[in-house]
Order: structure tokens, then C-alpha cells, then sequence
């Protein structure tokens, strides 16, 4: 598929590639292009949802009336719960299997995955894949959320643009944040959350140029959203205030908890996935069977509690307009938890961004019933804190998260206590852990994107990457004379010494020096003929040297302190374990390494301006006219005059 599309796209980005790839504005308009159409995906996506539901449940959102099925499955009555998860996993499991792999991974992970080591590109195909499989599994009961798979379409749909019209690789990276952000505005009615989700969660970096493609994109999407599905909050209540800043302790405190809980969610998700993980391998099903299997636990969870079913926006409101009891909140909490768990470790698709929202609400409306039993609002404007609290300890985004809830809402009024709770929570997040509900994933796979050493010129990359070939290898038999021959004519100042073995690899004694050869090929003149070296293997040969898997910053340091021109790297040979020579690694090489990312950096700068930028540039270097030069000078000569007699005088 990628290659019908580079050739279909290679017109295209010879005409109008120099138009997007060199000018800002030719970017401002890919962002608004790219909002349009993550808006359009998220609104299909949505609308897809529905339609399942409608078709299974007979609802749009079954948590509405959690009564008897009224459409396709009306004959099963409220059983219907128990093979809705199942029709929805037998769909899922082939769809993901035969057309969902990819080695980004999928929802906002994958998304975080590409735009830091992937240049933003994720295949288009995969992520299509992934957005139906989740309208199948939240519109069929899977407690699991829209945003995951909205977040990779958009990516993936500013991947395809950027591709296609040869991008850089920072544009097409911005560009992969705007459609991912454009998703989420369109998708929760909240624009400015969806802008900042992408620059704190994606990117997690500001710069003003991403800004303003981001807010472009967010902008088209929202615009495009509240004329396709109108401008109604998501969540629907009524005013709420917290009733004086005296509430402001029991605030702080819902924080710190929320900050918990947050992280508790996250860990408890790896945990039920690694243990559904071991059991599948164990029974020996197949990947594209478990959804189908596990649509029986799920459907299970659902009869016990109807409340878990798709994203369970009805049970919220019903919770933080404080229609449930004490007991009843703190149960759907923890059982959206495991929820969300067991449906993601079934092999089903979805988000964990409207799960937290909703164990953040739950949490938070069982706080304000206990804490403020005799306030009527008690429970919606604690439970408001709490989905701002829950999602900024367990996203570690307290910005996402204040306008999140704000959007959603309406809530103005609860601004403060939104962002004294989620700063709290965020730092309890970084206290009690080092990843977040969607860096964890990647740290899982072996991809830590908050390394700092990721920001420098050469990261971590491996010794195995930065070596070549090396300039000469000397034997060990080799006469010191030779040894300095070989040097001379290389104009090198350091060389490998190896010893053949019986299978015809060269172990590695060590390196010898231009000075050691010096200083031995003086000393023939010495009376003690005995005390003479004769090969270079008799010489104290440089012991340091380098393993394949070492960093970037051991070379570097293994080059500073041994002062050398350039030192081996090894690898362990099979069965007798000696240290074979496989490469050279030379100031010279990391050097070029450097000035590369320099030299790429410096043409961005050159290249990489405006429209009007480069209309002052022309008009400023345009040819001076004859005319404009004789006025010019008759001028200077009237000045000079005056001047000359004014000094006269």
C-alpha cells in the first residue's frame, strides 16, 4: 500500500511540496486541512458508536435506562449484555490480526511512539483498523473509551498528508499533534484541551509554532463538529460552586487521593493484562480468538453491573448529580477499574481517557457525600475535582486536565479547586511513579520518550552504530618496523593488534600506539639486545576498548580519558569466548555525527521562513534605479556644501 501511495503522491509533492515544506503558511493550511479531516474521522468514528449501540441495545448510550434490549438482540431481554461483548469480539479479534499490526503500536502510546522516534508517520491502514474495531467494542459493552483510537486516526491522517507531500521531519510531527488534538476537540467538545493535551501528552514540549498548528487544526475540527453534531456539553449539569474558600483543605486532600488513585489505575491495568497475557499463552489461543472468548467475562461483568457498559456518560451524570449512595460510588469506581482492565486484556480496542474521567467522577462524588453529607451539591462539584484529579495523576496533565473539565462542564466557577487539585495530583503522580497511563506502555516495550538523553545530539545510540571498519589491523607476529610502516602510510597515530585463531577470527589483544612504537624503535641502539621487543604483541599493548552495546556517552568518555585517537569494538565470539574485533570508533566518526545534526539543523533554519520574510529579503536586495542614484547624489552634494560652509563660518 505504501508504495501505491508514493506513487500516487509523487506529483503532487513535486508541484506542491515546495509551497508546504518551505513556508509557514503552506503549514498553517495542512493544519487546517489535517483538523477538517480528524474532525470529519472522529465525528464518523462517533457516529459509528452509536449505530452499534443503537443496533445491539437499542440506545445510543445503554446506561441511559440499563433496561431489556429493544433492538437486534430484544429477544434475550436484559441477557442481551452477556453476547453483545461477545458479537463485538468476534469481529474485533480478525479485523486487529489480519489488518491492526504495526510496530508503533496503537492510541495514544503509539501516537507518543512515532512522534518521538517515528517522525510522526503511522500507516494508515492499521490505524482505520483500530478505529472500527473500538466503535465495535464500546458501542458493544467494552468499558473503554473513544479517545485512543481517535488520537492514531488523526495521526495517522496527518502522516498520509505529510508523506505525500515530502515534509521535514518536524512538520510532519506537528502535524501528527494537530490531528491527534483535532480528535479529541471534536470528540469531547473541548478545543483548547484537545491543543494542550497534544502539546503536554504528545510533543510534551511548548513551542509557538506547534501552537499555532495545533490550535488551527483544533479550530477547523470543533467548528466542524458543532455544525455536524451541535454545541451541547458533554457533560449536562447545573451550576456548582464550592461554597467559600474554607473548602479548600478538603480539596488539597481529594488531590493527593486522586493522584493515587490515578496510579493505581495504571498499574492495575498492566497487572490484569500481564496475567490474561500468561493465561492466553498458556491455553495456547490465538490472538485473533480472545476477543471473542473474553467477550464472555466481559458480558459477565456487565449483567452484575450495568453501569460499565461503552463509556457509561449516563451513570456519570447520575453520580455527580448525586443519585447514587456512598457504597454504590465507591463500588462503580473500582469496578470501572477493573473494567477497563479486563476489557483492554481481552484483546479489545479503546482508550483509558474517559475511564479515568469516570472513576475520577465516581471518586470524587463519594468524597463530597462523606466529607459534606448535609451539602445538597456536594457530590457534583467534588466529583467535577475528582475527574480533573484522577486523569492529571494518572496522564501527568494537569493543563489537559483543568480545561479539560472546564470544557466539558461549564464549570468556571470550580477553576480554582480544579488547579489546586490537579497540581496535587501530578505531584503525587511523579512521586509515586515514573511513567503515566500512557508512557507506561512504551517504557514496557523498552522506549522511555522522557529520557532526557533523548534531547541530545546523540542520545543513546550504540557503539554497534556509531563504528566502522578499521583503517588497518596489525598481527601480532608484525615486526615493529612494519607496524610503523603500516602507520605511517595510514597517517594514524593508533592501531588494533589481533591474533588469528583456528577459525579464522581475530581475538583482540589490544591497541599500540605511534608513541610506543617510537619509543621502542629508539631503544634498538640499547646494549641489552634481550630487553628489545620484537613483535608488537611484546609491547605493553592499550587495554581499553569498546562493547557494542556501549552508549554514546562511554564512547565519548573512553575517548577523553584514554586521549586516542580511536578505540576497538568487541563482541563476545560464540563458545570460547574471546573478544572478537568488529569496529573502529574514531573522534573523527563521532565528530561527523555531530556536525550532520548540525548541518541538518542549519539548512531547517535557512530554508524553513516566510512569505513575508522573503518579500522584505527581495525588496531589500533589489537593484537600486539610475534615477533614484543621480537624486541620491545630487543630495550628498548639496549636503557636502552646506556642511563645508557652515565650517567656515
Amino acid at each position: 500500500m505504501d508504495r501505491v501511495w508514493r506513487r500516487l503522491s509523487t506529483p503532487l509533492s513535486r508541484r506542491a511540496g515546495s509551497l508546504f515544506r518551505h513556508h509557514r503558511f503552506g503549514l498553517y493550511i495542512l493544519a487546517v486541512l489535517v483538523g477538517l479531516a480528524s474532525g470529519l474521522g472522529a465525528v464518523l468514528f462517533r457516529l459509528g458508536i452509536d449505530a452499534w449501540s443503537q443496533l445491539l441495545s437499542g440506545a445510543d448510550d445503554y446506561t441511559v435506562s440499563m433496561g431489556p434490549s429493544v433492538g437486534l438482540l430484544a429477544p434475550l431481554g436484559t441477557w442481551f449484555v452477556l453476547i453483545a461483548p461477545v458479537l463485538s469480539g468476534l469481529l474485533t479479534g480478525p479485523l486487529m490480526s489480519r489488518l491492526g499490526r504495526t510496530p508503533t503500536g496503537h492510541g495514544v502510546a503509539g501516537v507518543i511512539w512515532s512522534t518521538r522516534h517515528g517522525e510522526g508517520t503511522m500507516a494508515p491502514l492499521p490505524a482505520l483498523a483500530a478505529t472500527t474495531s473500538a466503535a465495535l467494542t464500546i458501542g458493544g459493552g467494552g468499558s473503554v473509551g473513544p479517545e485512543g483510537p481517535i488520537a492514531e486516526l488523526g495521526a495517522s491522517t496527518a502522516s498520509i498528508i505529510g508523506r505525500g507531500l515530502r515534509l521535514r521531519r518536524s512538520s510532519i510531527r506537528h502535524l501528527a499533534a494537530a490531528g491527534t488534538a483535532a480528535g479529541i476537540a471534536s470528540a469531547f467538545n473541548a478545543p483548547l484541551a484537545g491543543a494542550f493535551f497534544a502539546l503536554e501528552v504528545i510533543l510534551m514540549g511548548f513551542s509557538a509554532d506547534a501552537f499555532i498548528v495545533i490550535v488551527l487544526a483544533c479550530v477547523s475540527s470543533t467548528v466542524l463538529s458543532h455544525h455536524l453534531l451541535g454545541t451541547t456539553l458533554s457533560l449536562s449539569l447545573p451550576y456548582l460552586d464550592l461554597s467559600g474558600d474554607a473548602q479548600l483543605g478538603w480539596v488539597a486532600l481529594l488531590g493527593v487521593v486522586g493522584g493515587g488513585v490515578g496510579i493505581g489505575f495504571m498499574r492495575l491495568r498492566f497487572v490484569i493484562l500481564d496475567a490474561l497475557t500468561r493465561a492466553w499463552q498458556r491455553l495456547g489461543v490465538p490472538i485473533w480468538a480472545r476477543p471473542g472468548i473474553g467477550g464472555l467475562a466481559v458480558g459477565a461483568t456487565l449483567l452484575v453491573l450495568p453501569e460499565m457498559y461503552g463509556e457509561s456518560s449516563a451513570a456519570l451524570n447520575r453520580a455527580l448529580a448525586g443519585r447514587y449512595a456512598l457504597t454504590l460510588l465507591l463500588v462503580l469506581c473500582v469496578a470501572k477499574m477493573l473494567a477497563t482492565s479486563l476489557t483492554l486484556g481481552m484483546g479489545f480496542v479503546g482508550g483509558v481517557f474517559a475511564p479515568s474521567l469516570f472513576i475520577g467522577g465516581t471518586l470524587g462524588a463519594a468524597f463530597g457525600t462523606l466529607v459534606a453529607p448535609s451539602y445538597a451539591p456536594a457530590a457534583g462539584v467534588f466529583g467535577v475535582i475528582g475527574m480533573g484529579a484522577v486523569f492529571a495523576g494518572a496522564a501527568r496533565a494537569p493543563m489537559t486536565a483543568v480545561l479539560l473539565i472546564i470544557e466539558m462542564t461549564g464549570q468556571h466557577a470550580l477553576l480554582v479547586p480544579l488547579m489546586l487539585a490537579t497540581v496535587l495530583a501530578t505531584f503525587i503522580s511523579r512521586f509515586l511513579s515514573r511513567g503515566t497511563l500512557f508512557t507506561e506502555e512504551l517504557r514496557r516495550r523498552g522506549e522511555d520518550v522522557e529520557d532526557p538523553m533523548a534531547t541530545t545530539l546523540l542520545g543513546r545510540t550504540r557503539a554497534s552504530r556509531l563504528m566502522v571498519d578499521p583503517p588497518a589491523v596489525l598481527q601480532a607476529t608484525a615486526s615493529l618496523s612494519q607496524a610503523a610502516s603500516v602507520m605511517s602510510r595510514r597517517g594514524l597515530s593508533v592501531l588494533p593488534v589481533v591474533a588469528t585463531g583456528q577459525g579464522g577470527t581475530g581475538e583482540l589483544l589490544g591497541c599500540v600506539t605511534a608513541a610506543q612504537l617510537a619509543g621502542a624503535l629508539l631503544s634498538e641502539d640499547s646494549d641489552d639486545a634481550s630487553a628489545q621487543p620484537a613483535t608488537v604483541a611484546d609491547l605493553s599493548l592499550v587495554r581499553d576498548r569498546l562493547d557494542g552495546k556501549d552508549e554514546a556517552t562511554d564512547v565519548l568518555q573512553a575517548l577523553t580519558d584514554t586521549r586516542l585517537e580511536g578505540l576497538p569494538v568487541v563482541a563476545r565470539a560464540a563458545g570460547c569466548g574471546a573478544e572478537e574485533l568488529v569496529g573502529w570508533v574514531s573522534q573523527r566518526i563521532v565528530v561527523e555525527r555531530v556536525y550532520e545534526a548540525q548541518a541538518q539543523a542549519r539548512t531547517a533554519a535557512a530554508t524553513y521562513t516566510s512569505w513575508g520574510s522573503r518579500l522584505q529579503d527581495r525588496w531589500h536586495s533589489r537593484p537600486v534605479p539610475r534615477r533614484r542614484i543621480g537624486r541620491i547624489s545630487r543630495i550628498s552634494r548639496v549636503s557636502s556644501r552646506s556642511s563645508r560652509r557652515s565650517r567656515r563660518r
